[in-house]
């Protein structure tokens, strides 16, 4: 049985003021694939044309840039490419639009806070002819996501914060996904309203899993370049991937297996926690750069926990400390220092990483950033526990 309730009851430790529960729907993947938004969609559309408007309607030479970069993709999987045509069809936006958004992850690594000087000497540019995509008004997916063996009762839970810009925007797109075969729910998803792809999701059973979808920026100066051409290859893109993951896998080891295998368009960290495990995937488009794996020894972290945001601090990555989300960094914590201190400490007391403390970690101080969505996952439990922050 999934425990679905939202966090309300989390709220007055973690001091929020106020929470909101997220809408829910389902999505039948029975149905054809331009019918399954037809519930859900209706109503975002006033949101969604708000963003389209304010953004996109008079900057011909932003929108005229996506459409080029969508235009040289060209179509996506048969299945993708009629749901975004269904998503066109409902909310009348254009179509070359809503294809467009579907690459907002992999478009989001060029939004680089500052050259890693620790592992190249020079920044990676944005790549000759593409320096408009610089007004991409979206900012995130930033994120902070901790796996933690809860020593009270022996289980592993996931925490997880989505900080997406702009806020007035993104917060009133996010929605809660129960992806439905022959009447039964395969797996559910934290979704974005228009975006067809999982950013959180969960596959409950014996040896389930939950994903967390983290940005990272590239490492190496050209690797802004590499990811336009997997881009304009046509590779598949990285949300897509792991949709069909959730929809084809139903064991732990398998789907991180899956992941770290899979041909990616981008770099990005993959979280993913299961019944008494979790491991930290640091994905490159062509391999894995990195992992860390729940109990065993990890740098800067003890054994009861796994922790990510953006950023390879395994690799001394320095742009971390320019991060301005959470209005940490700069002489101030980052997000995962902040996170990180409360943590320590509770281990330090004697006492077990409850879910408790894992809520009041991702509503502190510096962690807290752009934050539209907020879980708590444990598989062995069946606790899938989300809602917004008021901000």
């Amino acid at each position: 049985m999934i425990k679905a309730a939202a966090l309300f009851l989390l709220s007055s430790l973690a001091g929020v003021s106020a929470r909101r529960e997220l809408k829910t729907f389902v999505i039948d993947l029975d149905l054809p694939p331009e019918q399954r938004y037809q519930e859900m969609l209706p109503h975002f559309n006033e949101t969604v044309w708000g963003f389209w408007n304010k953004y996109f309607a008079k900057d011909i030479v932003l929108r005229a840039a996506l459409y080029g970069v969508s235009d040289k993709r060209g179509a996506e999987p048969d299945e993708m490419q009629r749901e975004i045509q269904g998503l066109a069809e409902i909310s009348r936006l254009p179509l070359k639009f809503v294809q467009a958004i579907q690459m907002l992850y992999e478009l989001q690594t060029l939004m680089v806070p500052v050259v890693n000087f620790t592992r190249h000497e020079e920044a990676d540019t944005f790549p000759e002819g593409f320096e408009v995509l610089k007004r991409i008004p979206w900012r995130g997916p930033g994120c902070t996501g901790i796996i933690a063996n809860n020593t009270a009762d022996g289980t592993v839970y996931h925490a997880r914060n989505l900080d997406f810009s702009p806020v007035p925007v993104m917060t009133n797109l996010v929605y809660n996904g129960i992806f439905k075969k022959n009447g039964t729910e395969l797996f559910r998803s934290q979704m974005i309203a228009g975006y067809t792809m999982v950013i959180t999701g969960a596959r409950f059973g014996p040896n389930g899993y939950a994903i967390e979808r983290n940005t990272r920026y590239t490492d190496h100066k050209g690797g802004n370049k590499e990811m336009l051409h997997n881009i304009f290859s046509g590779r598949q893109l990285n949300g897509w991937t792991l949709r069909k993951i959730l929809e084809t896998e139903s064991e732990y080891e398998a789907a991180v297996d899956a992941i770290a295998k899979s041909p990616y368009v981008s770099t990005e960290y993959a979280i993913v926690s299961g019944v008494k495990k979790g491991m930290i995937i640091s994905k490159n488009p062509d391999n894995v750069a990195h992992r860390q794996v729940l109990g065993q020894a990890n740098y800067q972290e003890p054994s009861e926990y796994i922790i990510m945001t953006n950023f390879d601090f395994f690799f001394h990555d320095i742009r971390e400390f320019f991060d301005p989300t959470g209005h940490g960094g700069f002489g101030k914590p980052t997000r995962r220092h902040a996170a990180q201190t409360i943590l320590n400490a509770t281990i330090e007391a004697g006492k077990p990483l409850t879910p408790d403390v894992l809520f009041e970690t991702i509503n502190a101080k510096y962690v807290l950033a752009d934050t539209v969505f907020q879980a708590v996952i444990n598989i062995e439990k069946g606790v899938w526990n989300v809602s917004q922050p008021d901000l």
